[in-house]
Order: structure tokens, then sequence, then C-alpha cells
């Protein structure tokens, strides 16, 4: 392979009052094409920190890490087989997913009450007697993602069901009536899962940044995923934009800018070498 140009950039930005923090990869040939990938582990959900991806990433290790593994990928497609892509149908966050692991079944039901919400993310927190609780009162839900707590018999939940934690905890599911499987590359590491038939695959964030999402959503149309609602509206969660064109959600779609220019008062380079 011809040499190729590689820049790294870390950026660290207010996220729902902490930080989010997060290494740009950019590829550039001879010939002028770019490749973007991001390497981000999430915090509490990454098996890997920032400083050890990014120990992989300065050094060219093989990398067990699913971030570094996910980033990379996604600058080299980008590299070997450019593609653009326009829009892509979301779910938003906190809009048409509501996140209740964490809230009472009253204070749930309060919630979803007021939102026009398809879907909730329950995080494997809930007992088995309320979650069927919730599920009588809010029947026209299109799922329940990841409803029970452990040790709860999960047999007993006959509602539509999507897994995320599970599918990345190797686990086999004894739920009735999976619909989706919910799959992060940032957590899950790339190649992805196989498709299952009969059951929806959604790629969804791990609160990437823009061109992070970008790269998810240009892998829908790589795998030629059936286009359902992704897990990919959540850029509005961070105030400020790492780039100067910023991606839109209109009518459940998310649009992207035809370019990217980085603002670079925003990042720190780390790396700039030929590879």
């Amino acid at each position: 392979m011809a040499a190729l140009k590689r820049t790294l950039y870390h950026y660290s930005r207010l996220f729902q009052g902490n930080l989010r923090a997060g290494i740009l990869i950019r590829l550039e040939s001879e010939k002028g094409q770019v490749g973007w990938g991001e390497v981000a582990p999430l915090p509490g959900f990454s098996k890997e920190t920032l400083e050890e991806a990014l120990e992989d990433l300065v050094e060219g290790n093989d990398s067990d890490y699913p971030s570094v593994q996910w980033g990379r990928a996604a600058a080299m497609l980008d590299l070997m087989n450019p593609i653009q892509i326009e829009s892509i149908p979301v779910r938003q966050l906190h809009q048409d997913k509501v996140k209740i692991g964490h809230l009472s079944l009253v204070d749930a039901i309060q919630k979803i009450g007021k939102l026009e919400a398809v879907g909730v993310d329950m995080n494997q927190k809930w007992p088995l007697e309320d979650a069927l609780t919730l599920a009588g009162h809010f029947p026209h839900l299109d799922y329940f993602e990841e409803p029970l707590k452990e040790g709860e018999n999960r047999a007993l939940f006959p509602h539509p069901v999507a897994l995320d934690e599970s599918l990345r905890q190797g686990e086999t599911s004894s739920y009735p009536n999976v619909k989706q499987h919910v799959i992060k590359p940032t957590l899950h590491g790339y190649p992805l899962p196989k498709m299952v038939k009969g059951v929806d695959f959604i790629l969804s964030s791990s609160y990437e940044s823009e061109i992070g999402i970008y790269q998810i959503a240009k892998l829908a149309l790589r795998l030629k995923i059936p286009l359902k609602p992704m897990g990919l509206g959540t850029c509005h969660l961070f105030e400020e934009s790492l780039f100067e064109e910023e991606p839109l959600i209109k009518n459940g779609r998310l649009y992207f800018p035809r370019t990217w220019s980085l603002k670079m008062d925003k990042v720190q380079v780390i790396l700039d070498e030929s590879i």
C-alpha cells in the first residue's frame, strides 16, 4: 500500500455535565483521499481506557480493544471504498428513545407519558413485576431495551425486547420476543456480530463525535442493513461542535454535511506522521 499520512487529534468537550473525550483519526492518501475514524472508549462501558487505546494506536499494535478496532476500520473503509450519504433515519435519544433504568416505576410512567417515545431503555435494572406493570401501561411501545435485572426470569416477559448489553456479555437470550439487536461498534469492535434473521439490526452510537456518527451511518449502508431508525440521534447532547459543519435532525432523519472542517481550536494534535 502506498504511504499514508496519519494524524491523531485528541478532543475533550462538555457532555451532560461531564467531559467526553476521544481520538479522531485522519488518514490521507498520496492522491488526497481522506478517511476518518474515531476511537472513543465509553467510560463505564468500554473495557479499555482512552489511554490504553491511544497506546495501541500510536504503537500500531494489533488491538483487542473494540474502540481501536472500529476506529481503524472506519478510517480504512473511507480510503478503500469512499461513499457519501445525505441522511439516515434515526431515533433521537430522550425523545424517541427514553432511558429509564435509573427511575422508579412511578417516575418512569410519568416521564414516558409526557413524551412520544417509541421505545425505552431499562439498562438491565428492573424487577420483573415492575417491568410487566410498565409494559401494561404502554402497550404501544415498539420495544423495551434490556428490561430485566440479573436473576429475573426473562421467559416471563412476553413484550418486544431489544438486546444491547446482553450481546456484548455473550449471553444467550431467553426472552421470548426479541425484536432488535442494538449494536454499538465502539463497544463491540469490528467486524460486527452477525445479523440474525427476523431480528432488526440497529446500529447505535456510544456518544461519539459528529464524524464518528457519520461513520456508523455509512457502515449501515456498507452492510446493506435495512434502514430502520438507527440509534444515532445523539449529536444534540453536546454543547459545542468539533466541526464547522453540523449534522441536522429533521423529520426523523439525520442529515450530514457534504464536507467536514475540523475546528482546530477544539482539538490537540498528538501525532502527525507518514505510515
